[in-house]
């Protein structure tokens, strides 16, 4: 069995493979300072694995963390992904790939190798909202970057005197609002659904209307609510995919 995490900012996910296909897997929140306690009940179930292939954006602390746990729970060391120049005929945009993100970088060539013969647009809804364009060819032409509904949301009430909003937690399809939490909760959806669609709107006109989009990322069931929005592939599993395809690819040395 392989098993590989992705360690976002506020989300822990785990998909274990076998034979190049994920037979089980989980997700769990978790706050600063409480990385074994996460640990501790998220792999409970986790059988040993003969490797553990990591994607992780939270920093040196929760690398440490889990490399921890897993070295004294399993005697196994962690095999941490890195943003790369290059993989296969996909090709970073950035001039320094440390910079880009590794879920976004394994987001980037999942995204490429589901949709073979087409240019992908490729949506991480998470605590911020990602896009990374990719050609028919594999070359990646860099992206955009928003902030998540709950980003927005926090940083307003945070800058913004007298002003309080109940979290609302789902969209939903209303109008104006009558009162000043509904109105934060609703101005924040609407400018994030304003801010994709014209985002991939515009990765449409560069690549052509044949592009794909593809949604990944915690929030995603989220922006799937929103009306009249683009067709998008909604791909739960896009960054453990790009995770377990370039790890195990570099250790058949191909």
């Amino acid at each position: 069995m392989i098993l590989t995490v992705d360690i976002g900012n506020t989300r822990i996910k785990w998909a274990q493979w076998h034979a190049d296909i994920i037979v089980n897997r989980a997700v769990a929140a978790y706050e600063a300072g409480e990385c074994l306690s996460v640990f501790d009940v998220l792999f409970s179930t986790v059988e040993k694995p003969s490797r553990v292939l990591v994607a992780c954006v939270a920093g040196e602390e929760m690398r440490t963390c889990l490399s921890s746990w897993i070295k004294g729970q399993w005697q196994l060391d962690v095999e941490y992904l890195k943003a790369e120049r290059k993989y296969k005929n996909i090709l970073n945009a950035y001039a320094d790939p440390r910079q880009h993100g590794v879920d976004r970088w394994a987001s980037v060539v999942a995204g490429h190798q589901s949709f073979p013969g087409y240019s992908v647009c490729v949506v991480g809804a998470g605590t911020a909202t990602t896009f990374d364009l990719v050609n028919v060819d594999g070359r990646h032409l860099g992206g955009y970057i928003l902030p998540s509904y709950a980003t927005m949301r926090v940083s307003l009430l945070a800058d913004t005197a007298n002003v309080s909003s109940v979290y609302e937690g789902q969209y939903s399809n209303y109008g104006a609002a009558d009162n000043t939490s509904d109105a934060v909760n609703r101005g924040c959806h609407k400018l994030l659904q304003a801010g994709i669609r014209e985002i991939c709107q515009s990765a449409k006109d560069e690549m052509g209307a044949s592009m794909q989009i593809i949604l990944t990322g915690g929030y995603a069931e989220m922006i799937l609510q929103y009306p009249d929005m683009p067709e998008m592939h909604h791909k739960p599993d896009l960054v453990m995919q790009g995770l377990y395809s370039i790890m195990m690819h570099k250790d058949k040395g191909v």
